[in-house]
Order: structure tokens, then sequence, then C-alpha cells
């Protein structure tokens, strides 16, 4: 039934889909809260200029794979210059 309220439930049961008497308190779902919550948008942009290269880098951890890469890993990581743009 995926992700359903207690009122959904409780509306089930009135329609004799689910058991009566079968429905009972749940505990509140983290993902579906976070699933919820609104985006803020920030008031301005980050701003940098870099001068020299290493200053200033941008990094992404993937993984982990179902399948190995030819070296046997299962996560990738990649390094960029914001400088030179270099990986």
């Amino acid at each position: 039934m995926a992700h359903i309220s207690e009122q959904g439930l409780e509306e089930l049961s009135k329609q004799g889909i689910v058991g009566a008497g079968s429905v009972i308190a749940l505990e509140k779902c983290e993902t579906c809260i976070f699933g919820k919550a609104a985006k803020v948008k920030f008031s301005r942009k980050a701003i940098h200029s870099t001068k020299v290269p290493l200053e200033y880098i941008h990094s992404d951890l993937w993984g982990p794979s179902q399948s190995l890469s030819h070296g046997g890993a299962r996560y990738f990581l990649s390094i960029i210059d914001d400088y030179s743009r270099m990986i």
C-alpha cells in the first residue's frame, strides 16, 4: 500500500477493503516527511573567483555500483579544479 496515511487506512476499512478494527496508529515515516518539505531558494548566488589551481575544488562520490569496474571498484570519486576545470 506504499506510504498510506492513517486516514487512508480508515477509509479503506470503512469500505471493507481492509479488515475492520485492523487500523492501528502508524509511526511517522521520515522519508515522507522530508519528501513533503518545501524547498527554499537562496536570496543570492555564491560568488567565488579562483586565482590559482586547487584553490577551490568540486567533488562527487558515486556508488555503490552493482557491477565492478575493471579495477574491482564499486565507487567513483570525481574531483574537478574550479580554476582550470581539469578533472
